[in-house]
């Protein structure tokens, strides 16, 4: 994955904190190539002895406005390349601390880039939302949803498609900070140095201990379940409970 030639997302590494930056003008929405790139970052990052904490942030008006519709989407184009569902196990599961910096939109398939990381930090102007029920695509992100938003939240998502702000989140418990859009790399970047001076293995122990107790309460079956979703979308399953729910 390595050989990937980086030009749509970029990776650098500073004061033990590792950078994986979305740049793909003009606001990101990811194709083939970025996810490739993205794929290749994170592996990278999970390698790299220097990166003790790992930040994934964006360039421009929005971290990711998600699949670029005008572009290719194959499966599996790299035969390295993670699936979605590896991606997220592969990310959650990386025992190094991970932050997202989230500035503007994060929409549809971009939120499992933010998803499986320890820590999210937004803008001011961040929002999150989800318009796939409105492209006649409706089962696919609920898993996801429904664990990381709650089920009624996750339902006004995904029924509405309309935008949730950075701001009802965190009232929520479901973001961490909310900075001014144009402090927010700053004050990322300077927690992630900060936290990249603990001992590295009380920070691992710490984050396994904290994901242990997640998974006891059914967390590790969300990728299989997003996986199922996906399996039956691109198999042209149709779920019974379609049907029981119309009558």
């Amino acid at each position: 994955m390595e050989r990937t030639r980086m030009t749509t997302v970029r990776y650098a590494v500073e004061s033990g904190v590792a950078s994986i930056v979305l740049d793909r003008p003009p606001v990101n929405a990811y194709d083939d190539e970025l996810h490739d790139q993205l794929n290749a970052a994170w592996y990278r990052a999970a390698r790299d002895a220097d990166a003790r904490v790992i930040v994934v942030r964006a360039e421009g008006k929005h971290f990711c406005a998600g699949a670029d519709m005008d572009a290719e989407h194959s499966v599996n184009r790299d035969p390295d390349a993670m699936s979605p569902p590896e991606e997220m196990s592969f990310i959650r599961n990386l025992m190094k601390p991970t932050i997202a910096a989230v500035q503007g939109g994060c929409v549809g398939g971009a939120q499992r880039f933010v998803f499986p990381c320890d820590l999210i930090f937004c803008s001011d102007d961040a929002f999150f939302s989800d318009p796939m029920v409105h492209m006649g695509i409706g089962g696919i992100p609920a898993p996801i949803h429904a664990w990381m938003y709650g089920p009624r939240l996750a339902k006004e998502m995904l029924f509405s498609g309309m935008r949730m702000p950075a701001q009802r989140l965190y009232a929520a418990g479901l973001v961490n900070r909310i900075y001014p859009r144009e402090t927010l790399v700053s004050e990322t970047l300077a927690f992630a140095r900060e936290i990249a001076q603990a001992n590295a293995a009380a920070l691992r122990q710490a984050k396994r201990s904290v994901d242990i107790t997640m998974d006891i309460a059914g967390q590790h079956y969300i990728a299989n379940r997003f996986s199922e979703a996906l399996d039956g979308e691109s198999n042209g399953v149709v779920s019974q409970e379609r049907g029981n729910g119309e009558r």
